[in-house]
């Protein structure tokens, strides 16, 4: 396990380093994100942090991965070039929503389509509705469509410090172990779980300068890539606990209901705002303050209290998954993690509104009083 701490602990001090020369850099180019409006931040904070995770990313896998191991994945590694591009693009100038969504779906397509047994995609559903081996157009339109939809839901939860980076922290770190834990005998899952554990490193020495308050966001640069290498581990996860080679102490009874755990807020948040957004009449790529860390930071917790409250969450329903998909099935699971969603939606509705006719009565009777003085 020394070996997987240096992986670790090299990315981080890489990216550690480079953040202030990075924040210095940006300050004095004034690539800044500009608070106001929608955004929660004030004043002229540096992005593109994403930069440093990055670079600490590669330099620790190049170190410490063999080229001969990391061959197998090298549609994902020129994917992930691909969608670093794109974040650096749309925050140096911002790209339109279709252009955004082209890129993305062009290094979904790069991953999924691979070579042979290079592909990684979703090839069963594991026995949920009795369907197992899905048919190959299936397969890839289904896998290209996760990618996208996984990559967009980070994408969206980075709002507030350190958040988005708490939340893959987490996802990453079960992904990470799990990979590690398990052979497939030819050390492809050894290989993803140190790519993970070196992008780790670095969301930890960017954490370091992203908590409140923030010296550094990770502006689209750092999102869309973390939520893509994540949607690709989590794709991975599933192609191989659905093989049926694949015989491990660590198989899921339920590996779908597994898979959305490791990304349920990021998720949850993502549909409940499009929903929202559609029954207004609105289009659900229209931004606005709807999220649920806008809606706890309405209820009077501060931005690290908003994070740590959503990190504790995340940490409690991936651990509640993750025994239940030991013993239940996906047939289950999936429409129990559903009612739950529902219901939390509900539930964040009726606090959210009985907070406002409490403001909206206290404002009444201030005026009340002043009018009568």
């Amino acid at each position: 396990m020394a070996f997987v701490f240096y992986c670790a602990i090299s990315s981080f001090i890489v990216a550690f380093l480079l953040l202030p020369m990075l924040i210095k850099l940006l300050t004095k180019q004034h690539l800044l994100d500009i608070g106001g409006r929608r955004k929660i931040h004030k004043g002229f904070i540096p992005s593109m942090g994403g930069i440093a995770i990055f670079v600490g990313f590669v330099f620790s896998i190049s170190v410490w991965i063999p080229l001969s191991d990391l061959a197998y994945y090298r549609y994902f590694c020129a994917a992930m070039i691909l969608v670093i591009i794109t974040g650096l693009r749309d925050d140096f100038l911002p790209m339109s929503p279709r252009g955004k969504l082209f890129m993305q779906l062009l290094a979904a397509t790069m991953v999924v389509w691979g070579e042979g047994h290079m592909s990684i995609r979703i090839t069963s559903l594991c026995g949920f509705l009795g369907i197992y081996e899905l048919p190959l157009f299936a397969s890839y339109a289904l896998s290209i469509f996760v990618i996208v939809v996984i990559t967009n839901a980070f994408n969206l939860i980075d709002g507030l410090d350190g958040l988005a980076g708490l939340i893959g922290l987490i996802a990453f770190t079960f992904l990470a172990e799990w990979f590690l834990m398990v052979r497939d005998g030819q050390n492809h899952t050894w290989t993803m779980g140190l790519l993970l554990v070196a992008l780790i490193g670095g969301i930890v020495a960017f954490l370091c300068y992203n908590w409140h308050p923030a010296s550094i966001f990770m502006g689209d640069t750092g999102s869309l890539l973390l939520g893509f290498i994540l949607s690709v581990s989590i794709i991975k996860f599933l192609q191989t606990s659905s093989s049926p080679a694949f015989v491990s102490d660590y198989r899921f009874s339920a590996p779908l209901s597994m898979a959305i755990a490791f990304v349920i807020i990021p998720l949850f948040d993502t549909g409940r705002i499009f929903l929202l957004r559609l029954s207004q009449g609105r289009s659900p790529f229209l931004p606005d303050k709807l999220h649920i860390h806008h809606l706890l930071m309405r209820m009077g917790l501060s931005h690290s209290q908003v994070t740590m409250v959503m990190g504790v969450l995340h940490v409690l329903l991936l651990g509640i998954i993750y025994l239940a998909s030991q013993r239940l099935s996906d047939n289950f699971l999936i429409p129990s993690l559903v009612l739950l969603c529902v219901g939390l939606h509900f539930l964040l509705d009726y606090i959210v509104n009985a907070i406002f006719h409490r403001r909206r009565n206290r404002v009444r009777e201030s005026i009340t009083v002043v009018t009568k003085e």
